[in-house]
């Protein structure tokens, strides 16, 4: 069967979609996958400061609950007025310092 001019377009949009495929089909992903998440698994063992005591599922010991209690108070309380001052107002100096 011949090919006419009007189906070429057609036949050639065909071919390159079938050699996209392809090429689809040989990839060099499996070597690259081998080792994803390498540096992210690295990277979050390292910040583990006891890697002994990860599994372990005994409270860590600290302070009792009402000293506790009154720490976080103590701390909360020093966002709203810190050091029991008021915060100084930012001042800007535009010009020289002359006075004139």
């Amino acid at each position: 069967m011949p090919i006419s001019l009007l189906n070429l377009p057609r036949c050639l949009a065909a071919l390159a979609l079938a050699l996209q495929l392809a090429a689809c089909a040989h990839s060099s992903t499996p070597q690259l996958d081998q080792r994803f998440g390498d540096a992210v698994r690295l990277a979050m063992a390292q910040q583990v400061r006891y890697p002994a005591n990860v599994g372990r599922i005994t409270p860590a010991d600290g302070l009792d609950g009402p000293s506790a209690h009154a720490a976080m108070q103590r701390y909360r309380a020093s966002f709203a007025e810190p050091n029991g001052q008021a915060p100084q107002p930012v001042q800007f100096m535009l010009g020289g310092g002359n006075g004139k």
